[in-house]
């Protein structure tokens, strides 16, 4: 079953910074973000979850391997008709808007959303490729990773 859309808040601007959380370990690798990080599934009806904040892109997630950063503007240049949008019943929350999904049918679609995801990765900067989780003292280990 598809998730619910929501209604789609305003854009970001260009020079702000969006952060994506690593919810597989798979998603990065030797210090390197894989374009997987950016894979969009349909069940996802809205876009690619991003959060405002280093805390905000891993609240909502049980288990993490770090996250990056990526500056609005380059996703907004990457001349695919992508827009990073507030959403506005989350706090905090974000969506990378008009990405394609990679377990899509249509097989151009699925081509096009790893394409993207690729130009997507290269675009980012890894902040961590270490669990991350904030408290109100800050940044704690996970409790189940030695």
């Amino acid at each position: 079953m598809a998730a619910p859309i929501v209604a789609l808040g305003n854009l970001v601007e260009d020079n702000a910074y969006v952060f994506r959380a690593f919810a597989l370990d798979g998603n990065r690798r030797k210090g390197k973000i894989r374009a997987r990080a950016f894979y969009r599934p349909s069940d996802h009806a809205d876009g690619l979850s991003v959060g405002v904040s280093p805390e905000a892109c891993v609240a909502e997630l049980t288990t993490n391997y770090g996250y990056c950063r990526l500056q609005v503007g380059k996703i907004h240049g990457l001349a695919h008709g992508l827009e990073v949008r507030l959403d506005p019943q989350r706090e905090g929350h974000a969506l990378i808007h008009n990405l394609p999904c990679i377990d899509s049918g249509d097989e151009n679609e699925r081509k096009k959303a790893e394409l993207i995801a690729g130009k997507l990765a290269r675009c980012a900067e890894l902040v961590t490729d270490e669990p991350y989780y904030p408290t109100p003292e800050g940044p704690q280990p996970h409790p189940q990773l030695p």
